[in-house]
Parts: structure tokens; C-alpha cells; sequence
């Protein structure tokens, strides 16, 4: 069993990927081909599901919806600004 991996930034890319089902199948399972012959695979697969297992039972609460429409309005206000200003300055160059 390896215990170096040379490609250990994108395998955890991978993990991830496949933990949030945006991987292919044939991704997958050439990772899991992999994964049984190294340790540093082994660990981060395990790490990346306790990770989040921990997030996902430790955060449990929502947004308050004051402060969700206080963002959504900063953020229109902003929009708008810049809806605006863009045709003003193109029309000084």
C-alpha cells in the first residue's frame, strides 16, 4: 500500500466531487480502484465524510430571515446602482 500521493490535492478534489455526486462514474471508480492500494486516499475519504458528518450535525440552525432580507436588499441596492452608473460612465468615454 502507498503511503505518499503524488496527486494528493486533486484526489481530494476528487473526494469531494464524488461526495457531492458531481463525479462520473468512471471517476468513481477509478478512485475507489485507487483508494484500496493508498493510505493518504484511505485517510482523506474518511476525514472528508467526518468532516462532514460534524457540519451537518453541528449546524443545524438557520439564517435568521431579518438578516436575509437585510443582504438580499443590500444587495439589489447595489445592483441597481451599478444598472445605473455603467450607462453614465460609457457615456462620458
Amino acid at each position: 500500500m502507498k503511503t505518499n500521493c503524488s496527486h494528493q490535492t486533486d484526489c481530494m478534489k476528487l473526494i469531494q466531487r464524488i461526495l457531492d455526486k458531481e463525479a462520473s462514474a468512471e471517476e468513481e471508480a477509478r478512485f475507489v480502484a485507487n483508494k484500496g492500494q493508498c493510505l493518504p486516499c484511505q485517510e482523506g475519504y474518511k476525514l472528508e465524510i467526518a468532516l462532514r458528518k460534524a457540519l451537518k450535525s453541528n449546524c443545524t440552525s438557520s439564517c435568521p430571515s431579518s438578516l436575509l432580507e437585510s443582504i438580499r436588499s443590500k444587495i439589489s441596492s447595489i445592483l441597481l446602482l451599478i444598472l445605473i452608473l455603467i450607462p453614465l460612465f460609457c457615456w462620458f468615454i
